[in-house]
């Protein structure tokens, strides 16, 4: 099966870009969400189902809040952007080969 290391680094990175946000504007609320992120980038790296579910859902959200800021003129939400998406692709190829695999499975327990 294919490994989520992609997901799981830009997880990581996108943990610690807002752990800077954190200390530079000095906001609890980028500390709460570097956290999550970085324990979302443990449970995804451990193929956990629950967080890779979670983590497709954050980086969805993420996705459309970054874009949402990028129309706005923040150029720097397309960092952000590009992240969330990379993210989202490498997870949603991650489902469709376990789902094949589901799929190959019980179609070898039939015969």
């Amino acid at each position: 099966m294919k490994p989520l290391r992609l997901a799981t680094y830009l997880l990581s990175i996108n943990g610690i870009l807002l752990l800077y946000y954190a200390y530079a504007w000095s906001s609890i609320v980028y500390l709460a969400f570097a956290l999550f992120s970085l324990l979302l980038a443990y449970g995804v790296g451990a193929e956990n189902r629950t967080a890779v579910k979670v983590a497709l859902i954050y980086a969805f959200v993420e996705f459309f809040f970054a874009l949402l800021f990028l129309i706005a003129g923040n150029i720097y939400s397309a960092v952000d952007a590009a992240i969330s998406f990379f993210i989202l692709h490498d997870i949603l190829g991650y489902i469709q080969a376990v789902y094949r695999e589901e799929k190959a499975g019980e179609s070898g327990d039939e015969d």
